[in-house]
């Protein structure tokens, strides 16, 4: 990741996140269906915000 002028890289964190079992399954299916990673996914969602 970058910051959002492109030039430096960010220091990449890394976090847990608790969610019912009924989510994680939906997730692991919007990646497949999307071919990309959970992480990537949730990275883009939270992007969105």
């Amino acid at each position: 990741m970058t910051t959002s002028d492109n030039s430096t890289p960010e220091r990449i964190v890394r976090f847990t996140v608790d969610m019912p079992e009924t989510w994680h399954e939906q997730l692991s299916q919007a990646a497949g269906r999307f071919g990309k990673k959970k992480a990537m996914l949730v990275r883009l969602a939270i992007a969105q915000l």
